[in-house]
């Protein structure tokens, strides 16, 4: 996705109009909604009010994945795909890794009492 779709997507999903969002930003709506068209791109300064307002990394606003497959890498992969996770998709994730770790926890302890006994 492009940053002007996922700007557009963001503002959406948190029902702010371009003018609010203009508003917010010290910017028009006439220059949010370039944005959004892809017409015009931020400025850097620009660029971390808007990830600041969404309380979202730019790497997530700009719609880059770094490729590299080391840990670091993926967590930034991870947070990338978390936070264009709605609210409720957001807390069905969560409640999954909490299984996963559950079922983990659940796992070494029967190992433990087997090795044990």
């Amino acid at each position: 996705m492009s940053f002007g779709s996922n700007l557009e997507k963001l503002r959406k999903e948190r029902k702010i109009s371009q003018s609010k969002l203009g508003n917010a930003l010290g910017i028009t709506q006439q220059m949010i909604s370039s944005y959004e068209k892809d017409i015009s791109s931020p400025n850097i300064d620009t660029l971390v009010k808007i990830a600041d307002f969404f309380e979202i990394s730019i790497d997530r606003l700009v719609g880059h994945i770094a490729k590299s497959e080391n840990p670091a890498s993926q967590k930034i992969q991870f947070d990338y795909l978390f936070d264009s996770f709605s609210l409720e998709d957001k807390e069905r994730c969560l409640f999954i890794l909490k299984t996963l770790l559950l079922d983990r926890e659940k796992t070494n302890e029967n190992l433990f009492i087997k090795k044990n006994c």
